[in-house]
């Protein structure tokens, strides 16, 4: 069954026993929440950030695995060593697929930031046994993402750099996921006010607080009804 493991900020894992797929390993406090030693097979980075690119190259050249951006990103992975044979640059609506994975990636806004540029985001819809998770970076905006049918939405909680604790709620109502995780958050009480108000926002959403190490297993029973363990 696939399975999602956090390691922290907006770094997750999604996973089944024959493919995997890495979200925005990232950098922190010069640290690498995913070790290089973790296997994998396509890293998806939501945009050149280090916080979010973070030890791509390293992670990629050790575990041969598949780089997917969009141009800004892929340049900037390129110049810290990531094989050229591996990177592979995505733009809107466009797909990846490989055996037992395929991975769609659509354009959201970046939140708010200092930097004078409108930084490109890329959101990856990636669907592993018939599973379809959905991780948002650094989004502010959702988009036609209501038309995709998600099941696990990771979605930023970060009034500097992307969706408040409102607007991400808000997001929720609209695009309807059977789970909703919160990452990239700031403060305590953006993830309480989270917390708080998600049930009465999003009725129809189960949500999940996971702190980094954490795992879960995520899969449809019967083709009907969605499970969490």
């Amino acid at each position: 069954m696939p399975m999602l493991k956090y390691f922290g900020h907006a770094a997750f894992k999604f996973y089944s026993p024959k493919v995997s797929v890495v979200f925005d390993p990232g950098i922190l406090s010069n640290k690498a929440p995913v070790p290089e030693s973790e296997k994998t097979n396509i890293i998806c980075v939501s945009h050149e950030h280090k916080d979010h690119l973070g030890n791509t190259a390293k992670l990629s050249s050790n575990q041969k695995a598949f780089v997917l951006g969009n141009e800004y990103t892929i340049n900037e992975a390129l110049k810290e060593g990531t094989p050229e044979w591996l990177v592979r640059k995505l733009k809107n609506g466009e797909h990846f697929e490989r055996p037992n994975v395929k991975i769609t990636a659509l354009d959201l806004k970046h939140g708010p930031s200092v930097e004078p540029i409108n930084i490109q985001n890329l959101c990856f819809i990636v669907e592993i046994e018939g599973v379809r998770v959905a991780h948002l970076g650094d989004a502010m905006t959702k988009g036609f993402l209501e038309k995709y049918p998600i099941d696990v939405l990771l979605i930023g909680v970060d009034e500097t750099e992307a969706f408040n604790s409102n607007q991400s709620l808000s997001a929720i109502a609209d695009i309807k996921p059977q789970l909703a995780i919160p990452m990239h958050v700031r403060t305590q009480h953006e993830m309480d006010y989270f917390f708080t108000h998600a049930e009465t926002v999003a009725p129809g959403t189960k949500f999940r607080k996971m702190k980094p190490g954490d795992e879960i297993s995520v899969k449809w029973s019967a083709g009907t009804e969605f499970s969490i363990d």
